[in-house]
């Protein structure tokens, strides 16, 4: 029996997004979920100085800035995952962020002094945040923050919740390839780290699971041999350097997988493998060997395009 799809695509957070519900008659709860989607993109983008984040970015150093419970406690729990990562994940890496993004679009490298000068500006521990006046702000001046590696999984999962309160039993979520399931089990591609985004190697059958992948893919480039791409340590102010070229989550929260999945790209197959399993996440693992590993939960249930 072929199931009655409607979808609604919009650009939103820096991506192409697809709510997709397979039952007729849930216009105004694809509309619901959409204005949701851009009333969160226009709080916490870092892109806009009007944003909430923009504002927190344009004072930093200077003065604290109001802002509303939904910027308070995603900023408050980014800060949590900081300390769970031991600061491999930090949204004040913007300046850094920044900084390779311009070298990656000229193919070439930054300074070591321009690297220095931001990695000093990179430190979680420099966000300042009064819950009681529901205020936040950075510590140094030229700081910034970027909720990117974490606000399309907190969204995603704002719009599951928005679904599952309205009684939508069968659904696809896909914001810019963070993808969350409801409903019956659906194939789900694997995406390829050397192709681009929504390119797939494999899938998996997943049941009211998010998933998320992340990578070296799209965005680099290559300088006497050695490739440099967008993932940066902020322990070091440099790209990324494991074994891993891309990896996909499997779990719950997609909130918790789009932090997990960069720490991942950034620990290597093993050290994360154990952080992972700690958290009950499962996951496919692409080396730069062009090995693929996967997670014992997922075992023999990977099939391949």
């Amino acid at each position: 029996m072929v199931q009655t799809k409607v979808q609604k695509m919009f650009f939103a957070l820096g991506t192409v997004n697809t709510l997709t519900v397979f039952s007729e008659g849930l216009d105004d709860v694809l509309l619901k979920a959409k204005n949701r989607v851009n009333e969160l993109h226009n709080k916490l983008s870092a892109f806009d100085e009007t944003s909430e984040v923009g504002q927190i970015n344009k004072n930093a150093g200077v003065c604290p800035v109001k802002v509303s419970d939904d910027t308070l406690t995603l900023i408050e729990r980014s800060v949590s995952y900081s300390k769970q990562t031991n600061g491999m994940f930090d949204i004040t890496i913007h300046p850094l962020s920044m900084l390779w993004k311009k070298s990656i679009a000229e193919k070439s490298l930054p300074s070591k002094d321009e690297i220095k000068k931001r990695l000093h500006l990179t430190d979680y521990r420099d966000i300042l945040i009064d819950r009681i006046n529901k205020t936040v702000m950075l510590r140094q001046k030229n700081q910034a923050i970027d909720l990117g590696a974490v606000a399309k999984g907190c969204v995603a999962d704002e719009v599951r919740g928005i679904f599952l309160e309205e009684n939508i039993k069968e659904a696809i979520i896909n914001l810019g390839g963070t993808v969350i399931t409801i409903g019956e089990i659906r194939k789900i591609g694997i995406q390829n780290p050397y192709e681009k985004t929504g390119t797939a190697f494999g899938s998996l059958s997943l049941q009211n699971k998010a998933v998320v992948s992340s990578g070296l893919y799209e965005q680099g480039f290559t300088l006497g041999g050695k490739t440099y791409h967008h993932i940066i340590n902020p322990k070091t102010g440099y790209p990324a350097e494991s074994d891993l070229a891309g990896v996909t989550l499997i779990g719950d929260s997609a909130e918790e997988l789009d932090v997990l999945s960069t720490t991942a790209i950034m620990s290597g197959v093993n050290s994360s493998a154990g952080f992972l399993g700690i958290c009950g996440i499962e996951a496919v693992f692409i080396t730069k060997e062009n090995k693929i590993y996967t997670t014992n939960g997922l075992a023999g249930q990977l099939s391949f395009c």
